[in-house]
C-alpha cells in the first residue's frame, strides 16, 4: 500500500511517499498520465487505495512549482516535462531485485518542500499506525 504524508520540521520538512514496487509504479503511472494531460488531479482520486491524512493535489505549475503547503492541503505543482522525468526516476526504484532505495525530488523553486519517494526503508506500518 502506498503511504504518503508531510513530515514537518523547522529546518528540513519533507513530503514522504513510501511503498513497494507496485505502489511506486502506480505513482509513476499517475505522474505520466498527468504529463500527457496536465490538469488538476486529487491524489485521493488518482490513487484511491493509498493511505494518508494529507490532502494532496497534482496541478500544472504556474508562477510556483514543486510541492507546496497550501495551509490545510498540499499541491505538487509540476509541468509535463518535470512529471515525466520524476516518473522515470521512480521507475528505477520499482524492480523486484531492488530491495530498497529512495530518491528525492526538487524542481529548484524557492520555498518548495522536497519530496522523498522510498521503497523498503520503512516498516509497513510507518505513516499508518505509528503517528
Amino acid at each position: 500500500m502506498l503511504r504518503f504524508e508531510h513530515m514537518p520540521s523547522d529546518f528540513d520538512p519533507i513530503f514522504l511517499f513510501i511503498g513497494e514496487g507496485r505502489d511506486l509504479a502506480a505513482l509513476a503511472t499517475l505522474l505520466r498520465r498527468f504529463a500527457d494531460d496536465p490538469r488538476e488531479i486529487a491524489f485521493a482520486d488518482g490513487l484511491p487505495d493509498a493511505a494518508t491524512r494529507a490532502d494532496l493535489t497534482l496541478a500544472p505549475a504556474d508562477d510556483e512549482s514543486g510541492m507546496r503547503d497550501l495551509g490545510g492541503g498540499f499541491c505538487w505543482k509540476l509541468n509535463s516535462w518535470q512529471a515525466a522525468r520524476i516518473a522515470e526516476r521512480i521507475d528505477l526504484l520499482t524492480p523486484p531485485e531492488n530491495k530498497s532505495g529512495s530518491d528525492i525530488f526538487e524542481v529548484g523553486s524557492a520555498g518548495e518542500i522536497p519530496v522523498k519517494v522510498t521503497k523498503g526503508e520503512f516498516t509497513d506500518d510507518f505513516l499508518v499506525s505509528r503517528r
